[in-house]
């Protein structure tokens, strides 16, 4: 006689950040948080971001394309079905900004907002030349070692080249994906400063994870506001 299986049946719905798409999920087995449990110890960002890309996957019912996903999409996705998974509450320790101490503050995971703003991504240079941009894909920061780069500036550029989705003239569209790396540096380099500017606040108001948090240092008393930011101090 086969042995029983478990937690099949529940099932919830969220909203894709990106695209509002929404879709049907369960929570995550022990099968799948032993896989993440592997990458997470391996402590390469590549192979975490993968796993954790998969394992979304994996739970949510409805056929999504994983690679269009953005890094936002994938950060809010992840810790929706986390808290499912394993509780919607997450205790972290915070120091004070007073005192250092650290504080374990409780937070409610069901709380955490994704706000998308509603950003047009047509960017006009000069009179001849407009840029269309996107919020970069997670795949495109993999294969672009975003993430490995230790230099800002780089990092900056590497974001950049990969939220540009296709540059116009008033005659011709050239894709992006049609051109390497080197090509749309070397359109990136030849904008002057002001242009430049325009570009980089776009993909500085790129959505991110983030959480309000204000607490009580248990220590020396000082009041504490802070904006929690990025998937892995919800879980620190």
């Amino acid at each position: 006689m086969a042995l029983p299986r478990l937690n099949e049946n529940p099932e919830y719905e969220l909203e894709i950040p990106s695209t509002k798409q929404k879709v049907r999920f369960r929570p995550f087995l022990v099968k799948e948080e032993k896989v993440l449990m592997i990458a997470m110890e391996s402590d390469n960002q590549k192979d975490i971001l993968n796993t954790v890309v998969n394992t979304i996957t994996t739970c949510i019912n409805e056929s999504i394309e994983k690679r269009s996903l953005t890094t936002f999409d994938v950060e809010y996705l992840f810790l929706k079905i986390r808290a499912k998974s394993v509780g919607e509450t997450s205790t972290i320790g915070i120091k004070c900004e007073s005192c250092e101490t650290s504080n374990d503050v409780k937070i409610n995971i069901d709380e955490v907002k994704m706000d998308v703003p509603d950003i047009d991504g047509l960017i006009k240079l000069n009179d001849q030349v407009s840029v269309e941009m996107r919020w970069p894909s997670y795949q495109a920061i993999i294969n672009d070692d975003i993430m490995e780069k230790e230099s800002s500036v780089d990092q900056v550029f590497s974001l950049i080249r990969s939220s540009i989705s296709s540059i116009m003239t008033n005659d011709e569209r050239f894709a992006a994906s049609d051109h390497t790396a080197e090509e749309l540096d070397a359109f990136i380099e030849s904008m002057d400063t002001k242009q430049f500017t325009q570009i980089r606040e776009y993909v500085e108001k790129m959505p991110k994870l983030s959480h309000p948090i204000n607490f009580t240092c248990s220590h020396c008393a000082a009041k504490n506001s802070i904006q929690l930011e990025g998937m892995q101090n919800f879980f620190s």
